[in-house]
């Protein structure tokens, strides 16, 4: 059967859920997830529930081909052993072997980012080219400084590694007429100014112009050629590959992610940039002079971009042996770098036992980050920690326990923060994806209460960004939470049952296959059962709760009595 969700009544803000619906009529439903063709997908609106939900058995159209084929242990030969380590992937997929085996989702990378890039509808994809085009003749020097402006008031306090001072003045330059001797030609450095001109872009508008299509077109052709070519890869070209290896993170499929970010770090290593320079030391060394702390920003935002997408896609990454950089100097704002090496300290080919995941998390949770990006990367580092030790099956401490839920609310906060800034990075759909997961395998009160507003922020990503990857991790946080109301209602019903058996057994003159409407009884009258009147009687939260109707019907939980 095939389930539609009714539209909100004006009258209430509240979701209708289809959980009532199943229960109400006794209907055994197989939940399985935009099984419809793409072209057959509705909208996500703001008036509807949930998207509807289809009973059929399979859930391989519902995957966006694009993110499709990354992981999967059961569709592609990827060993799920590889993931289990640090891939949210991998975690996701046990959670929900644990709840329900029959309609776990698959092992999927749900929420990966907001999804592939949309054109806005007056834009036309570029067509295809062979040469690139000059970045003078696609957007113009004032166009250019107010996308570079965006960069560096969004981007860079993230995304710190170029020179605000150099491309300012590098940009003035462009545009100049080419008889002037100041006038920077067209080369690598047009590289740059696309990879930031289309970050602009896409930190302003919610859908791609035209324009930005252009711009990654023209920046992945420059790079490509000069990857072809026997000169040696400038300075401006490393910086290039970044900005294409980030913009492809927040945009693009995980496969294509992750093999730029591979070649990124074989990059570096062929100009050097992961060594500090010395005089006994000539091979490696770049091949132009390069300002020593943007060579150490440059390599150590390669090696953060491709840590994290291996680790997310339980792939490989990439070690430069004998790298011999020093850290960037930190900014008085803070600095996503310092999160490196508890991030390559979680490797998955290196052993790590409770007290150091322990010690790990501890520090993390502690760290305090003014910038909402920087939340978000503290967030997902912890959550990656979090799986880890749960993987252990070890017993985390309460008081650690709730600075983790601490560090969840703010990292919900700061997704929705950024998604009303138009600030999509990728993390704005996969911590508050992953968080619900997390708080579903917590379980309790606390975690569970927590909920809400992890569902509330993952809704806002995918109503700002109305695209198949977030509608699809829209559908797949509220199956989880579904089968795991279901499963709690079967516990409970098991539980009542045992209650009632009980009962029964204390008392075998009172009849209990029927439902009792009334009774001259009362709980004293029933040997063994006056400490449950007393325990009743001594809990405040309790004290509205009918316990002997409880006991002898069939009344649905939660009961009304209590409040719930």
């Amino acid at each position: 059967m095939t389930l539609r969700p009714p539209r909100e009544s004006p009258s209430s803000n509240k979701q209708t859920f289809l959980a009532d619906t199943c229960s109400q009529f006794g209907v055994d439903c197989r939940y399985d997830l935009l099984s419809r063709k793409k072209k057959d997908a509705r909208s996500f609106r703001p008036q509807q529930s949930i998207p509807p939900i289809t009973n059929t058995t399979s859930r391989n159209e519902s995957v966006p081909k694009s993110h499709r084929e990354e992981v999967s242990g059961d569709s592609t030969g990827m060993p799920l052993g590889s993931l289990e380590a640090n891939s949210g992937a991998a975690f996701v997929r046990k959670l929900g072997l644990k709840i329900d085996p029959a309609n776990a989702p698959r092992l999927e990378l749900f929420a990966w980012n907001v999804g592939a890039r949309q054109p806005a509808p007056s834009s036309i994809p570029p067509a295809s080219v062979t040469r690139p085009v000059s970045v003078a003749d696609i957007v113009s020097q004032d166009e250019m400084r107010l996308l570079a402006a965006t960069f560096f008031e969004k981007v860079d306090p993230c995304y710190g590694f170029i020179d605000r001072e150099h491309l300012f003045h590098q940009l003035g330059r462009r545009w100049l007429p080419s008889s002037s001797e100041s006038a920077l030609s067209y080369g690598p450095y047009d590289a740059v100014l696309c990879g930031v001109a289309a970050f602009g872009h896409l930190f302003s508008r919610r859908q791609a112009p035209q324009a930005e299509l252009q711009l990654v077109e023209a920046a992945r052709l420059i790079l490509d050629q000069h990857m072809l070519s026997e000169t040696p890869s400038s300075v401006d070209i490393v910086t290039g590959w970044v900005l294409r290896v980030a913009y492809l993170r927040t945009t693009a499929s995980p496969n294509a992610a992750w093999m730029a970010s591979c070649s990124l770090m074989h990059l570096i290593e062929a100009t050097g940039l992961h060594l500090e320079p010395t005089s006994d030391t000539v091979l490696g060394q770049p091949a132009e002079p390069c300002d020593p702390e943007v060579r150490r920003r440059l390599f150590a935002m390669a090696r953060h971009l491709n840590v994290w997408i291996s680790f997310e896609l339980g792939r490989s990454r990439v070690i430069l042996h004998g790298a011999t950089s020093l850290p960037p100097t930190p900014r008085a704002t803070g600095e996503i770098f310092n999160l490196l090496p508890v991030s390559e300290s979680l490797d998955p080919n290196k052993t790590q036992d409770y007290p150091d995941l322990e010690s790990a998390l501890a520090n993390v949770v502690e760290i305090v980050h003014p910038h909402p990006s920087h939340t978000l990367a503290q967030c997902n580092l912890m959550l990656c920690i979090y799986r880890r030790l749960r993987g252990l099956d070890s017993v985390i401490s309460g008081a650690l326990l709730d600075r983790v839920l601490e560090l969840a609310k703010k990292g919900l906060r700061a997704s929705r923060d950024m998604v009303a800034a138009n600030s999509p990075w990728h993390q704005i759909a996969n911590v508050p994806f992953q968080i619900v997961c997390t708080l579903l395998a917590i379980d309790s009160r606390a975690s569970l209460a927590l909920l809400g507003d992890a569902m509330q922020a993952l809704r806002d990503v995918a109503l700002a960004y109305d695209t198949d990857v977030m509608r699809e991790a829209y559908n797949t946080a509220y199956l989880l939470i579904l089968l795991h109301q279901r499963r709690k209602e079967e516990d409970t019903k098991t539980l009542r049952g045992v209650l009632r058996a009980s009962s029964a057994a204390s008392a075998p003159h009172v009849e209990v296959s029927e439902p009792i409407a009334e009774s001259n009884h009362s709980l004293a009258d029933y040997p063994g059962f006056s400490w449950l009147s007393d325990l009743v009687i001594d809990m405040p939260g309790l004290q509205n709760f009918d316990l002997e109707t409880f006991l002898a019907t069939d009344t649905q939980w939660p009961l009304p009595e209590m409040g719930m």
